[in-house]
């Protein structure tokens, strides 16, 4: 029985072609029925907007109707919060605007968390993240550990605000396999490099692979800064965290080939987007 949305909502689909697809169209989720597809537009329009009253309506509704929790995540959820920080970027949105759509993410994640925690099969290796020192958001963090989880690794998740004596404490308590920091401040995002030189320093940094991400981070900034993985989005950062403990497993943190490796991946999944396209 096909779903049936009531809403009188205008999507402004040119206002969202910004996103972190190559394309806004309205089929971008190809394998869901219409319906679906215009709830996922729906649910993704309430996280850029912080329209958090009837977000859980439109989840329970989505899986009723079989949609996965991760498909939820990794679609409609994680593109409406990556136009929330190309906005934020952008400085067509600031802290208020930002703060809505967390809330309206909170709620959809407190929904979802347990079905994704259920999705864990096994235990393949611990991965440490937290918001850097001086940072309190942690909304893009939160989709990476979840999505970690429901790939099978143990996340350990030191919150936000997170000093480079925290991180290298919890590297030592925990021997994780990666370690990832968040930022969404520009203001903040230096704290990276900082915690990066403080590991170093402790001898910790061939033992560790780095990962980074936030709103205002970069690859040009993850050169810049010698950590080892861009996360751009959940999906790559659980694909990259997939490779350290497969067929990049052997190689250590701070490593060029391992770097090199990574962006590989980023250049392999461009390529699948443009076939796709190409064929689309």
């Amino acid at each position: 029985m096909p779903l049936e949305i009531e809403t009188e909502i205008e999507f402004d689909l040119e206002d969202l072609k910004h996103d972190i697809e190559t394309s806004r169209a309205t089929d971008r989720w190809n394998d869901a029925p219409d319906a679906l597809k215009e709830l996922f537009h729906v649910l993704e329009w309430n996280i850029i907007e912080g329209e958090h009253m009837d977000t859980a309506e439109f989840i329970e509704k989505a899986l009723k109707d079989k949609v996965t929790a991760r498909t939820l995540i990794a679609g409609p959820m994680a593109t409406g919060i990556a136009e929330v920080g190309r906005r934020f970027k952008m400085d067509e949105y600031f802290l208020p605007e930002v703060m809505m759509s967390a809330k309206c993410m909170h709620a959809a994640l407190e929904l979802l968390k347990p079905l994704i925690i259920a999705e864990k099969t096994e235990d393949v290796g611990t991965v440490v993240v937290g918001t850097v020192q001086g940072d309190l958001h942690d909304i893009g963090k939160k989709i990476v550990a979840m999505m970690m989880e429901a790939a099978g690794f143990t996340v350990v998740d030191l919150g936000v605000t997170v000093s480079p004596d925290e991180f290298i404490a919890a590297i030592r308590e925990h021997n994780p396999v990666i370690v990832g920091f968040s930022a969404l401040l520009t203001t903040t995002m230096n704290m990276q490099w900082e915690t990066i030189k403080l590991i170093t320093a402790e001898g910790l940094r061939e033992d560790v692979k780095v990962f980074v991400g936030g709103a205002p981070i970069s690859q040009n900034w993850c050169d810049k800064i010698g950590a080892d993985a861009y996360g751009m989005d959940a999906l790559v950062s659980v694909d990259k965290a997939k490779a350290c403990i497969t067929n990049l497993k052997n190689m250590k943190g701070g490593d060029p080939e391992l770097h090199a490796a990574m962006l590989k991946i980023d250049e392999e999944r461009d390529e699948a987007k443009l076939a796709d396209a190409a064929t689309g």
